[in-house]
């Protein structure tokens, strides 16, 4: 066997191994996100009735306040709330669309649209879920009326009742509101956490496929020399 069928043969052989590879991890990371995505999506489903609950309560009893009935303060901030009613359902939508562009069955290789639909869903998923933090924790821009210090929350509000001592008796669902605020707020914090891991995963996926594309145009470039190479050889 002449030199130059040696090496495109061990050329060869290690393109495969490179492509075998680069499938198999490819496989692994798309099973890693598409877990991720299925966690994220559950956790950003679950935001939506916590945060609803507490704030359809409030719309159904706000107007109580004309019949001198009122059970909410004059500076309350409704804000944070909707941030984390907004952040579900963005969240829920994103990783929606992931999830169908992951499972969607294709007769042509569609890495890199899945890794770019992974890429757009974690970093949109991260971005959303930091500002719903920034006005639950910060509420940037809150305002109140004159006489009050700071603003209440529905959270902060209905748990105040929760907490109070003496004979004072919290009105209806003030305790359940207190709870699915607290735990939708929670839900948006673990949301941020899981938007992380998943922006890491796209990351080594965008990595594994520009390493494996290098990879391809310098086997591209020896295949191209080792042609080269022969009709020289042939010509003489």
């Amino acid at each position: 066997m002449s030199s130059g069928s040696s090496t495109a043969g061990s050329n060869a052989f290690s393109s495969d191994m490179d492509e075998s590879n680069f499938l198999k991890r490819n496989r692994m990371l798309h099973w890693v996100q598409l877990g991720l995505s299925s966690f994220i999506l559950i956790a950003a489903i679950a935001v939506i009735p916590c945060a609803v609950v507490p704030y359809q309560h409030y719309l159904d009893t706000a107007k109580w306040a004309t019949a001198s009935l009122a059970i909410w303060p004059q500076n309350l901030d409704l804000r944070p709330t909707v941030a984390a009613l907004s952040c579900g359902c963005v969240i829920t939508f994103l990783n929606l669309i992931y999830v169908v562009t992951a499972l969607l069955p294709s007769p042509h290789s569609r890495i890199r649209l899945v890794s770019l639909s992974s890429a757009v869903s974690a970093f949109g998923g991260f971005l959303t879920a930091l500002i719903c933090l920034l006005f639950i924790i910060y509420r940037p821009s809150s305002t109140y009326p004159t006489g009050f210090t700071e603003n209440e929350t529905l959270h902060s509000w209905t748990c105040k009742w929760e907490h109070s001592s003496g004979n004072i008796t919290a009105p209806a669902h003030f305790e359940r509101d207190c709870r699915t605020s607290h735990a939708s707020f929670a839900l948006v914090s673990l949301l941020l956490g899981l938007e992380i891991c998943m922006g890491i995963a796209a990351v080594v996926g965008t990595w594994f496929q520009k390493n494996v594309g290098r990879r391809r145009e310098e086997q591209a470039e020896l295949e191209k020399l080792e042609i080269a190479t022969k009709q020289a050889y042939q010509a003489k």
